[in-house]
């Protein structure tokens, strides 16, 4: 079926549209000019088109009866003016953006009763009118066609929309007076199920843009017509920019970190809303991290976490900071070397081990497998309860390799953790007597009958194993445990993470 429409019809509707109330641009719009280039100057394009004639008045009216005005100059160079505030003011060093527009949900209705108009003073056949609404450009891609280009020469950015958008987005949003009024009488007058509450509160909104637009979608022609004028009328007042915001998607800052100090969490910890330590690893870490980036928050995410009296030695635990809304986000090596400078001279309790980079989604990735699927170190220092260590038989132990165990869920967790049984793999077993270095350096605060007990016992488990509860049996949830394997009473006295099989970052 044919839905090609003559230039000369083109010429007639460009016409009818412009003495109805539309803008120029609207016009071009609606006919699916070509280009978005054709939208730079709306009056020369529609001069170059023969739509109108050079001796032709130039119409100065600014309420557009399809677009309200967004797309009129004035509008126009208010948006950019607060677009280019909102940027100058918000201290963002992006290079590239992406816009976000938020327009009344009200510009679908009129729309549609343009299209219904045309339909009508033209007798289009149903074919030619689908083609029209197909071709016909949408007011945010106009608008974007116009303001974009003034945005990067102006403000020297790019805008990047694909293959990935910018993280910089500036968000805009627009109002008028007729929205609400226009929107609630399609819902009373066309929608079969609408049911108006009785509760409705001051300025709460009772459509949505996904109820208007299925309403359209499914209304009469007849019914549309009824209870509005075709073409709309022209709104009493134009359109407002409302408000302008900078935001940047969160970016990801990586690296390993080593925590000396067993009276320390890993993040703040809080019981009934009072924090029960005066700091944590997020939070000798993140300071300055947040303070370089000004980032608005952040969320710190890392390889597994060890408990507040284990200390994580060697190479460390591998970490990511997500830094929400940052406004520094182009950070030179040199930057992030002297961040790790400033984060280890302000502490003994962790020291960040590697170099910090700027993270991508694969990182972040194996980040998390690294949590859950790859092998984790471990030292502990052990204690018989009732026999001394050198009774052990390490040969015997140590020979063990990949040994199945199931962990019900540890006491000490089940608070906030599922109760489950789950199978895990102690994949080696190194146990050894104290060395006489350990032995004087323990010496200090450890009775000579308790040192004789006492043994080193190094382990590679799959990650997710509870070590504590391998070792002394958790009341016999973990079975076998390492009292089990020794036929002895075992309890641990302290845990160090050794290593974490992940390479990173």
């Amino acid at each position: 079926m044919d839905s090609s429409i003559a230039p000369e019809l083109e010429c007639k509707i460009y016409k009818y549209l412009l003495d109805s109330g539309c803008c120029y641009s609207c016009c071009l719009r609606f006919l699916g000019t070509k280009s978005t280039e054709y939208f730079f100057d709306p009056i020369k394009t529609s001069l170059k088109l023969n739509f109108i004639n050079a001796d032709d008045e130039i119409k100065s009216e600014t309420r557009c009866i399809s677009c309200l005005g967004i797309l009129d100059d004035a509008i126009e160079k208010e948006a950019v003016q607060k677009i280019k505030e909102a940027i100058k003011n918000g201290g963002y060093d992006s290079s590239t953006f992406t816009f976000a527009l938020s327009l009344p949900v009200s510009l679908t209705i009129r729309e549609t009763s343009i299209q219904i108009a045309l339909s009508k003073k033209f007798n289009l056949s149903e074919y030619q009118l689908i083609g029209l609404k197909l071709k016909t450009w949408s007011v945010k891609d106009v608008w974007k066609a116009q303001v974009v280009p003034i945005i990067e020469n102006e403000c020297l950015m790019k805008n990047v929309t694909a293959p990935v958008p910018s993280l910089f987005s500036i968000d805009i949003s627009f109002i008028n007076d007729t929205d609400e009024i226009e929107c609630n009488k399609l819902l009373k007058k066309c929608d079969p199920n609408f049911v108006e509450s009785k509760h409705k509160h001051v300025n709460d909104k009772i459509y949505s843009r996904n109820t208007i637009e299925k309403i359209l979608s499914s209304v009469k022609e007849e019914n549309f017509i009824e209870y509005f004028n075709i073409p709309i009328d022209r709104p009493a007042e134009i359109i407002k920019v409302d408000k302008v915001g900078c935001s940047h998607g969160s970016i990801f800052i990586g690296g390993r970190y080593t925590k000396f100090n067993r009276k320390l969490s890993q993040t703040p910890w809080f019981i009934n809303g009072e924090k029960k330590m005066e700091t944590s690893v997020q939070e000798l870490i993140c300071e300055f991290i947040v303070e370089h980036t000004k980032a608005e928050s952040l969320k710190f995410l890392s390889s597994g976490r060890e408990d507040v009296d284990v200390r994580t030695i060697n190479s460390g635990r591998p970490f990511a900071v997500e830094l929400v809304n940052p406004k520094i986000t182009n950070i030179s090596d040199d930057e992030f070397n002297d961040m790790v400078t400033k984060i280890n001279a302000s502490t003994d309790m962790v020291q960040v081990t590697s170099r910090l980079k700027l993270l991508n989604s694969d990182d972040l990735k194996r980040l998390k497998e690294g949590e859950n699927q790859k092998s984790k170190f471990y030292r502990a220092l052990c204690l018989l309860r009732s026999n001394t260590a050198d009774t052990i038989d390490f040969e015997k132990l140590n020979s063990i390799k990949n040994l199945e165990i199931i962990q019900k869920t540890p006491i000490r967790v089940l608070h906030r953790r599922p109760l489950a049984s789950r199978p895990r793999f102690i994949h080696d077993l190194r146990g050894r007597l104290l060395t006489q270095q350990e032995i004087i350096k323990l010496s200090i605060n450890t009775p000579e009958n308790v040192l004789k007990n006492l043994f080193v016992l190094d382990l590679k488990t799959q990650a997710g194993t509870y070590v504590k509860e391998f070792v002394h049996g958790d009341f016999c949830r973990t079975k076998p445990n390492l009292g089990d394997l020794l036929h002895e009473d075992v309890d641990i006295v302290a845990l160090d993470v050794t290593g974490i099989n992940l390479h990173w970052p």
